[in-house]
């Protein structure tokens, strides 16, 4: 992952709201800028933080840095497992900073949306000005029951694309 502006980082963060027993979840794959924040930002709040990490050499980093049992917990993802999380824990906001290949995007979707809380959002990290990329993804998002989809363009080297979980919505 490439580089993120800690100022935007602080923007994007100042969407979750300060509610007692917010779960926040990170499907990540390399970058710490955010998983850093995220750590923080979660300690401050005393949320819980799930990392789930998809790259082995990140992996053995991070659960020395990241690892706190009382708010922070990493673990060893791979898109190939049947569920990402482990627990039966819903989060009410799912970070999406790794790189996710086109071929599994929907199931992918599929397997996140039921990790999510009713009213939980999905934030998914593009790259920048790849607009075909943006519109595979935004149409995957909707086939998967996400609504309220939208774009933040507030970074130097990524689009995001929020979008939300409703109960009771979709097909």
């Amino acid at each position: 992952m490439k580089s993120l502006e800690k100022k935007a980082i602080e923007q994007l963060l100042s969407i979750v709201p300060n509610y007692p027993a917010t779960r926040l979840l990170e499907i990540n794959d390399g970058g710490e800028e955010l998983s850093l924040e995220l750590k923080r930002f979660a300690k401050e709040r005393e949320f819980e933080y799930l990392l789930n990490i998809v790259d082995d050499e990140f992996y053995n980093r991070a659960k020395e840095i990241y690892s706190d049992g009382n708010f922070c917990i990493v673990h060893k993802m791979k898109f190939e497992q049947r569920r990402y999380v482990n627990m039966a824990k819903q989060f009410d906001f799912a970070f999406i900073t790794a790189s996710i290949p086109l071929e599994i995007r929907e199931e992918f979707l599929k397997k996140v949306h039921s990790h999510i809380k009713n009213s939980g959002n999905i934030i998914l990290f593009l790259p920048k000005d790849d607009l075909k990329l943006k519109e595979l993804w935004w149409q995957s998002l909707e086939d998967t029951l996400f609504v309220a989809i939208n774009n933040i363009d507030m970074f130097k080297n990524y689009e995001i694309i929020i979008a939300k979980k409703m109960h009771g919505w979709g097909k």
